[in-house]
């Protein structure tokens, strides 16, 4: 008996043992990365997938299998205790589209309604929880300025039983785990907390405008393929495969729409252009790929669907997009959302929502999970943006750092000069501080509130503009600053009060009140109101002295 218990124990500890898998998959032929490849645990709806570079890590226990399976490659079972370090997939010929059925061409825009119609049946329709992680970096021009990462629970109450023009309505959400780097990009204040919901509408089974117009707006976040399907055209181009199944490869665009300008010109308006994988026998929906233009800006998105327990669930969602901003300026915006794993039980069900700004800064960080939990590998791009976002601190570091900062800068009208205190001495060796002293009667001075506010938004980055308030009442202070948009292009506000130890300390003896502070902490006297043009030749002065 006892034997029998050793050896079931040395079975058990085996089976479980944990440890890290990393790899890169590769095309058998031409050697190069497969990217957005699935790689699911057999028998378990836990997986990853394979970064841009082919790149996975995926923590497995000893006696787990995998199955790799991507569009156009032959699927392939490996155990978890392989060695090598890159795993090849071996392509399958694509048939063109030159292919007849029943000597008939393939009817792409009758494909495409079955597809439609029959979601509730490829799709659970029963309530489900997935687990995801989610990655989110932005840059302005080239100079990367914002990372966060997160683990993000997702609960459909109705699975995919009914369609939703936005992600959030029917869903509960909840970030489990976070870490970001400071936001130095120039939308620093207009960027959304987290964008969950932006990468979850990429999922086009799941989301669908309900409402048609004349024109498409590029600004709609999800699709209006359904609303609007008479308004495309479609072309089957080749019948590839994936997972062992044929699947169609369907290209659509959106028809060319203009309006006619005051000028007597014609202007081109949103530009949709696209690519749907549907298997060729329950006509399920494998993957999507949409290009949206206007005016020079493109969102490009990207959904990929794998089977599990008899159904299909999503696994991968990638957005990029580019905007133009005043200035000549491009903002670019890359998230990504990977599935992890996926629960059915009723006792998995949660309530959520969308966290706010202070709701985020509430989440307990765990460094440890960071290390011992499946995320998205990182590419070498993306190392190179925690470096240049840390200048060398790692991710985790910079977490703390991002924590301590919000805390500091955001309801200024508590403990405002102990949080001033706090952001002026972190900021020796780092920024250029320009200080405007006011109280809540400010419409004689109202001019130089505006200007700082627009050198605020000229040196962003470069000089941070700090408005501290006299006013002694907390509710007065936040209806003033609310009322005139103080906050307006990421200006700290902090209230001090009437009796300011700092404003003393500064030698502010009158109100407005302004001062210029070196990188070093040093003030510069006197300094000059927002409303002097040379104001700014001091400005560049100490920029350029960095």
């Amino acid at each position: 008996m006892i034997r029998w218990l050793i050896f079931f124990f040395a079975i058990s500890s085996t089976a479980y043992c944990q440890h890290l898998i990393e790899a890169t998959i590769i095309d058998a032929e031409t050697k190069t990365p497969v990217s957005f490849a699935s790689i699911g645990i057999v028998g378990s709806s836990k997986g990853t997938s394979s970064n841009l570079n082919g790149q996975f890590s995926l923590s497995v226990a000893d006696s787990d299998s995998l199955k790799i399976s991507c569009i156009g490659y032959q699927s392939l079972i490996i155990y978890s205790t392989i060695t090598s370090d890159l795993i090849e997939l071996q392509p399958i010929i694509t048939q063109l589209s030159e292919i007849v059925i029943l000597d008939k061409p393939i009817n792409a825009r009758r494909v495409l309604r079955k597809a439609l119609a029959r979601i509730k049946e490829n799709y659970t329709n029963q309530p489900f929880m997935q687990k995801f992680f989610y990655r989110h970096y932005c840059k302005d021009d080239s100079a990367y300025g914002r990372l966060i990462e997160a683990s993000v629970d997702v609960w459909k109450n109705q699975g995919y039983r009914s369609l939703q023009k936005a992600a959030g309505d029917k869903e509960e959400i909840r970030i489990t785990q976070l870490r970001r780097s400071l936001d130095k990009t120039t939308m620093a204040k207009g960027h959304e907390p987290i964008s969950i919901g932006n990468i979850l509408q990429a999922d086009i089974v799941g989301y669908q405008t309900t409402d048609r117009h004349k024109h498409l707006s590029f600004y709609t976040d999800v699709s209006n393929l359904i609303t609007d399907f008479d308004k495309y055209s479609f072309t089957c181009k080749a019948i590839t495969y994936f997972d062992g199944l044929e699947v169609y490869e369907i290209n659509y665009t959106y028809r060319k729409d203009s309006v006619l300008t005051t000028s007597g010109k014609y202007l081109a308006l949103t530009q949709v252009t696209g690519s749907l994988f549907v298997t060729t026998d329950t006509y399920a929906f494998v993957k999507s790929e949409e290009i949206k233009s206007y005016a020079g800006n493109t969102l490009r998105s990207l959904a990929y669907y794998r089977k599990y327990a008899g159904r299909y669930y999503p696994y991968h969602f990638v957005r990029d997009s580019e905007s133009h901003q005043s200035h000549n300026r491009t903002h670019s915006v890359h998230l990504e959302l990977m599935s992890v794993e996926i629960k059915t039980s009723a006792a998995d069900k949660f309530i959520g929502h969308l966290p706010n700004p202070e709701e985020l800064l509430n989440i307990p960080y765990d460094s440890a999970f960071w290390t011992s939990n499946t995320i998205l590998k990182t590419t070498p791009l993306e190392d190179s943006i925690i470096r240049d976002l840390g200048g060398g601190i790692s991710l985790n570091k910079q977490f703390h750092l991002y924590h301590e900062y919000e805390m500091h800068v955001r309801e200024g009208g508590k403990n405002g000069e102990e949080k001033f205190n706090w952001f002026k001495d972190n900021s020796k060796g780092t920024r250029i501080l320009y200080l405007l002293f006011w109280s809540t009667n400010f419409q004689p001075y109202l001019i130089d509130i505006e200007l700082a506010k627009r050198l605020q938004k000229k040196y962003r980055n470069k000089v941070t503009f700090i408005f501290l308030s006299l006013e002694d009442d907390e509710n007065v202070w936040l209806q003033t600053v609310q009322q005139f948009s103080l906050y307006t292009d990421g200006i700290i506000n902090y209230r001090i009060g009437s009796r300011s130890k700092t404003a003393a300390s500064l030698s502010i003896a009158e109100i407005p009140g302004f001062m210029l502070l070196t990188r070093d902490g040093e003030m510069i006297r006197p300094t000059k109101r927002p409303s002097d043009p040379s104001l700014e030749e001091d400005l560049l002065k100490l920029i350029r002295q960095h």
